[in-house]
């Protein structure tokens, strides 16, 4: 069959292209001039399929493209992308090996870029970022290159700063429990053991005695009511339980209770 007519569109860089005088196919610039297509050029069946996967992969690269215009991406991100626009799974390989080859695309300097990132606008310690990472299918090769840019002592400060609001939100437990919470916040924001160690170590966390016993007052009188139903050494023994679980001490409990 032989190239008759080769015909821009309106859309931009894609033409439509004529065998034996009858429309059959269009493709974009990029596969016009890679396969260097002209009017008068024969062309066989297999050349007409090459040039179809061609313009599939050109236009799934373009999407891409359109994609990464706003942020990086991870390759996984990328081939979700596609995928959920209808690409054929076939074809997406070949987009990622032309962004790689392009340097649009690069797990690696994405997990550093993300990690700088989450530093500087989050309260998130490594261990979140890094299963971050992982869920946007960075692989542990490339992350553990990243790793670097993870500063801890700049997080630490970060952590020490928010204790003070911690504090404030936690200040109706008794002080051994509020610090316990603390460091369990701080574990579920992805901290290692050593950050919290440091971040609680120069924290200016201080017992008021006071607020300490007005606190155990009011829990222990809650308690006591609570379990009034019982007799009186039952009811002793299942408050000053229910007290030391919330992280009171014995010595406290039982100054407490000997006036119940």
């Amino acid at each position: 069959m032989k190239i008759t007519k080769i015909q821009l569109q309106k859309r931009k860089k894609r033409f439509n292209i004529y065998l034996n005088d009858k429309y059959s196919f269009s493709i974009s610039e990029d596969v016009l001039v890679k396969y260097h297509l002209f009017k008068g050029q024969e062309l066989k069946t297999e050349q007409i399929e090459n040039l179809s996967n061609a313009d599939e992969i050109a236009k799934a690269h373009s999407k891409a493209l359109n994609y990464l215009s706003s942020q990086l991406r991870t390759e996984k991100e990328i081939t979700d992308y596609l995928k959920k626009h209808l690409i054929s799974p076939e074809k997406i390989p070949h987009v990622i090996e032309k962004l790689r080859y392009e340097k649009l695309v690069d797990d690696e300097k994405y997990a550093e870029s993300y990690i700088r990132t989450m530093m500087k606008t989050s309260d998130k310690g490594f261990k979140v970022i890094r299963n971050n990472l992982r869920a946007k299918g960075v692989v542990e090769k490339d992350i553990e290159q990243a790793a670097s840019e993870y500063n801890s002592s700049y997080m630490i400060a970060k952590g020490i700063a928010l204790t003070e609001k911690y504090e404030k939100q936690y200040s109706r437990y008794p002080f051994n429990k509020k610090i316990q919470k603390i460091k369990q916040r701080f574990l579920s924001k992805g901290f290692s053991t050593d950050e919290i160690r440091a971040i609680t170590q120069n924290s200016d966390f201080t017992k008021d005695e006071q607020i300490e016993k007005q606190i155990l007052e009011k829990e222990a009188a809650k308690l006591w009511q609570k379990h009034h139903a019982i007799d009186k050494k039952q009811r002793y023994f299942k408050v000053k339980q229910a007290l030391y679980r919330k992280g009171f001490s014995l010595d406290e409990i039982e100054n407490i209770l000997a006036n119940f």
